[in-house]
């Protein structure tokens, strides 16, 4: 099933060159209020009817429906001159698949005007813009405006359209101005992962220890102390922290700088089974990317060969992203599949840490330490993983995908 929903929505919805009839569907989506689109639904529905024999009177409602939209013309180019206006600022939020973006500008009245409100368009099929209410904006008042944008899927889409709207007095026609371009980043949604005792795993497992237990690791130099984490050496507890607050405290010595796993994502699909797959793949990796975070124990990250700029503090907003600025997996592209001659990682400098490989196969590779395999497993277990050694697991991509979607606030134990 989840095949089968990929292949629907891996169609794509708008030709990439935008010819006549995707210029007319933009004047339709963007200059007509739904006033507008019945009126103008009745004139062609009449024209239609007229073509009857004999059915005379549809040519009367086609005749009064074409003097109306006569006299909305110029009520139209009088709105958009006399309504004068300065935009600025225009901000958009950046938001997780499934939420709405926030799209905001500031919005100046050089002239009174009596009704404004904020939209975009031209956008990605996926997404769905609310527009927001009419607003009286003074001379001389500057206001904030947002309108909503409805997301559905991971990506980086580009904002063609952000327009002003000024509705013409009869409310059928409305004047569009655009006042810039924008860009939304859609986040995957991560999966939400309790426990990862797979990377401590075997003697593959030995290297990612110091660095989930400080204790085995640390330096000379004492930094400060922090709530105490499962896997802490009883040893270093802070005594008086522990007795002034009432809950345990560890201390904390400066480690080596940069030290952390190193988290690579491998989205080469060499197939439609794996295509379909590549998202929950980059959930995961997601996921991960946040336990490690919470751990303390992410150093660096790559999407293949090239590596991701991390800046630490910032709350995985850069790793975020470039899962975001991933492209998806497309159903004529044989570019995924044709780098697959290149299996093996090769990064421009040797890795200094622990390696953990996420991919839709394993490959053979002295530089990974451990690899996670997504894949469509053919028995009908209800086991989420499976490992095939301490050094690779295998997670199945049907039973994560259940988990997933079941709840936002279910863990899964890798």
């Amino acid at each position: 099933m989840s095949l089968f929903h990929w292949f629907i929505s891996a169609i794509p919805r708008s030709p990439k060159r935008k010819g006549l009839l995707m210029h007319l569907y933009y004047q339709w989506q963007e200059y007509f209020t739904p006033v507008g689109h019945a009126a103008a639904a009745l004139l062609l529905f009449s024209m239609f009817a007229g073509a009857v024999p004999g059915f005379w009177a549809a040519w009367i409602f086609c005749g009064l429906d074409f003097m109306y939209f006569l006299a909305l013309v110029p009520s139209l180019f009088m709105t958009a001159r006399k309504s004068r206006f300065k935009a600025q600022n225009i901000v958009v939020k950046n938001v997780f698949e499934g939420e709405k973006a926030v799209v905001r500008l500031h919005l100046t009245a050089i002239d009174k005007l009596n009704a404004v409100s904020l939209g975009c368009f031209r956008m990605d099929s996926s997404l769905v813009c609310e527009e927001s209410k009419l607003a009286l904006v003074a001379t001389g008042d500057t206001v904030e405006m947002e309108c909503l944008i409805q997301t559905k899927k991971r990506g980086a889409f580009e904002i063609p359209k952000v327009a002003v709207i000024l509705p013409e007095i009869n409310g059928a026609l409305r004047y569009a101005a655009k006042v810039g371009t924008a860009e939304l980043l859609v986040f995957p949604r991560p999966v939400k992962v309790g426990a990862f005792p797979f990377l401590t795993y075997g003697a593959s497992g030995t290297v990612f220890i110091p660095l989930l237990m400080p204790s085995f690791a640390r330096g000379r130099d004492f930094v400060g102390v922090r709530e105490y984490r499962e896997g802490d050496s009883l040893r270093d507890l802070h005594h008086k922290a522990f007795a002034r607050y009432g809950k345990p405290f560890t201390k904390e010595f400066e480690t080596e700088r940069g030290a952390g796993v190193i988290l690579v994502l491998d989205v080469t699909a060499r197939n439609l089974r794996e295509k379909s797959i590549l998202e929950m793949l980059i959930r995961l990796a997601a996921g991960i990317g946040f336990w490690l975070m919470e751990h303390e124990a992410f150093g660096r990250f790559f999407i293949g060969d090239d590596e991701v700029a991390l800046v630490q503090g910032d709350g995985g907003q850069c790793f975020l992203e470039a899962l975001a600025r991933i492209p998806s997996a497309l159903l004529w592209s044989n570019a995924n599949r044709d780098s697959c001659a290149h299996k093996s990682w090769s990064p421009a400098a040797r890795p200094l840490g622990p390696v953990l490989r996420l991919g839709l196969f394993s490959t053979e590779d002295s530089l990974i330490h451990k690899h996670i395999v997504l894949e469509n497993r053919t028995d009908a277990s209800d086991d989420l993983k499976k490992a095939v050694s301490d050094k690779i697991l295998s997670v199945d991509a049907k039973r994560l995908e259940q988990i997933f979607n079941a709840s936002d606030e279910t863990e899964v134990v890798l």
